[in-house]
């Protein structure tokens, strides 16, 4: 009797430590972006700057512009480094421009530059 009350506990605690660890997942990527002007001149240069967590250092994102409802890749990418990154763009199109970065399945929200 006592090896199966043993056996039972040994099961449970397994059963126990695996439902433990299946609940402990690491978080999705995420990626923040900020742009230092709200609005800019033709031909002005703006810096976006951004926060990263769950990417591997070294990790590439790209600038993204929404035209009409898809989004394309502009040719400004940068890596990762500390968690964070950093780049620039000049906008040569005036009106409102809505930007965001991504990095595979991880994609920052847009943000809008009013360039005039």
């Amino acid at each position: 009797m006592n090896v199966r009350i043993a056996a039972v506990s040994v099961v449970s605690a397994a059963l126990v430590a695996v439902g433990t660890t299946a609940a402990v997942a690491a978080p999705a990527p995420s990626i923040t972006l900020k742009a230092n002007h709200a609005a800019v001149k033709l031909g002005d240069v703006v810096t976006f700057t951004g926060k990263t967590a769950g990417l591997k250092e070294g990790s590439k994102v790209t600038l993204q512009v929404k035209t009409g409802k898809t989004w394309k890749s502009l040719p400004v990418t940068v890596k990762v480094n500390h968690s964070a990154y950093k780049l620039t763009d000049k906008f040569q199109k005036k009106g409102v421009q809505v930007l965001r970065v991504k990095d595979g399945a991880a994609v920052s929200k847009g943000v809008s530059v009013t360039v005039r």
